[in-house]
């Protein structure tokens, strides 16, 4: 490779030497650029380095993360990025006026066998076993305000389209759908109030690391490295839910199989309560899926772009008994007791 590679990690005023930097400021010598990694990254040694820039990132979520982080090593996983410290005594460094992070991991292979349910429960009991208080990171007791907050910006973009007449395909799909989703929505959120209302959180609902989304790929293609600005503090459902949406999506005829024995291996090693039962499924209830697919198209995307909302939209509405009917056997598929738990139903479903 060249004597210098360039990355533009921060914004498109320009570039800079990286390897001079990471030299002067950490003692790493750049070996080789990594690509298709989240962060610009490079290889030293049997070492895999991640610059994350954070630019707009708080202080006390900056010392949030970094808890988080030396916990998650501190119990034994390895897979998690370390911040480095600079030679200047400090984790954040300056680049081309710009503030950076740099992160760390030994460059481990994955594991011989991946079983996420299992993973990622034992990572969930790692991250609730950590000790500091987590604010700005944190997301528990938040999600009726989200949810909310979304159904309402949703509904007058809504009110606005159905007033001035939808003028193209997906608009037209919009305006006829967006009721039965709000209500979807209002019955998730109304099952969530109940639950925390109702039942009594047990030390297995304890607030751990989760992932603003956990997806099937998210450890793999990050070369199993986990990322503590992926992360939130969360009830560990959130991210059971968001793998099982996917796989559901990805899979409507088949996924059964694979869900059961995802959440067989999951309580395996982390029995869910009556109350994460109940945080679990109304977070499936919660039409994310067709609420973000809106959200996208209104955002002034690409014509191409649009064209594949169109379809997924549509999709979504053509299949909505299917997933009414998933949701209607979600308990049974995920092992719950339901008699034993005296788990509340939804009856139109």
């Amino acid at each position: 490779m060249s004597k210098y590679f360039y990355f533009y990690p921060f914004d498109e005023r320009g570039s800079f030497m990286i390897e001079e930097i990471i030299f002067n400021n950490y003692g790493i010598q750049v070996e080789r650029e990594e690509a298709n990694s989240r962060f610009p990254s490079f290889r030293s040694g049997n070492m895999f380095y991640s610059i994350v820039p954070i630019e707009n990132v708080e202080q006390e979520e900056l010392v949030e993360r970094h808890k988080m982080s030396q916990h998650l090593i501190s119990q034994g996983d390895r897979h998690v990025s370390a911040f480095v410290l600079a030679n200047h005594g400090s984790y954040v460094s300056e680049a081309d006026e710009q503030l950076f992070i740099l992160l760390a991991n030994e460059a481990l292979e994955g594991p011989k066998k991946f079983n996420p349910g299992r993973h990622l429960a034992r990572f969930h009991q790692r991250g609730r076993d950590i000790n500091e208080t987590i604010r700005t990171c944190s997301r528990i007791g938040k999600w009726k305000e989200l949810w909310e907050q979304r159904i309402d910006q949703l509904e007058m973009i809504w009110k606005d389209k159905l007033n001035a007449h939808p003028d193209n395909q997906f608009e037209k799909l919009f305006v006829e759908t967006f009721p039965y989703y709000m209500v979807l929505g209002e019955n998730a959120i109304q099952y969530l109030v109940d639950t925390e209302i109702d039942d009594t959180p047990q030390l297995v609902d304890s607030g751990t690391v989760c992932y603003e989304r956990f997806l099937h790929d998210t450890w793999k293609s990050n070369n199993w490295m986990k990322n503590p600005f992926d992360w939130v503090f969360d009830h560990g459902t959130r991210d059971v839910a968001e793998w099982v949406r996917e796989h559901y999506f990805q899979n409507k005829h088949t996924y059964q199989r694979v869900i059961a024995h995802f959440f067989h291996e999951y309580q395996n090693v982390e029995q869910f309560s009556s109350f994460s039962a109940r945080l679990l499924y109304s977070r499936m209830l919660f039409p994310i899926h067709y609420f973000e697919t809106v959200e996208e198209y209104f955002s002034k995307t690409t014509e191409s772009r649009s064209n594949e909302l169109e379809d997924k939209i549509s999709s979504i509405t053509k299949s909505s008994q299917q997933y009414e009917s998933f949701l209607k056997h979600f308990y049974e598929l995920a092992e719950v007791p339901v008699k034993q738990y005296n788990l509340p139903q939804i009856d139109w479903i």
